[in-house]
């Protein structure tokens, strides 16, 4: 076996155009690396294998750690998209209240305007009636006046019936032009 192995080195050798290479030390070598890897494999590979699989659990935690860490972000950044959507609901929610609240006080004004108005109307019309009123008053005492003083004269001048009415006609009618 160690013979065809040497074999197979040497066509390596001549294949590879590496005529310089000396096939015992080149044996020496392999021969160095495989006891290295024994004695790897005996002495230092349950250490070498458990500082994989510590570092590998370091990472694994790290990742896990960092996915968490990440979801937690994720959900943190949900939470403050609700609180700002139901604040910006909030404050819509003022605004209309606000607007509202503007537009009964605007009806309110308008409606307390409209019955000063009519209050005043109200007010004017009845002093216009109570002007009226005195106004008429004062014509019928004016008439019972003129009245009183053209039976005075129909007395005094003892007139006939058409010339009273006549008389009567008169006074009535300057009473309407004053």
């Amino acid at each position: 076996m160690i013979e065809s192995f040497s074999n197979a080195i040497d066509r390596l050798v001549e294949f590879s155009g590496l005529t310089q290479l000396d096939p015992v030390e080149m044996a020496v070598q392999i021969i160095a690396t495989i006891l290295l890897i024994v004695v790897v494999k005996v002495f230092f590979w349950e250490k070498i294998t458990a500082f994989l699989d510590k570092r590998k659990e370091i990472v694994d935690s790290e990742l896990t750690e960092a996915a968490e860490q990440n979801e937690e972000a994720k959900q943190m950044k949900k939470e403050a998209e609700e609180t700002l959507q139901e604040a910006k609901e909030r404050a819509k929610s003022i605004v209309d209240e606000a607007k509202s609240r503007g537009e009964d006080t605007r009806r309110e004004i308008v409606r307390e305007a409209k019955n000063e108005a009519e209050r005043i109307k109200n007010n004017a019309q009845k002093d216009m009636d109570r002007e009226l009123e005195l106004a008429r008053n004062k014509m019928r005492n004016e008439m019972i006046e003129i009245a009183t003083h053209l039976t005075q004269k129909v007395i005094e001048k003892k007139l006939p019936k058409s010339t009273y009415n006549q008389l009567i006609d008169e006074a009535i009618k300057e009473v309407n032009e004053q």
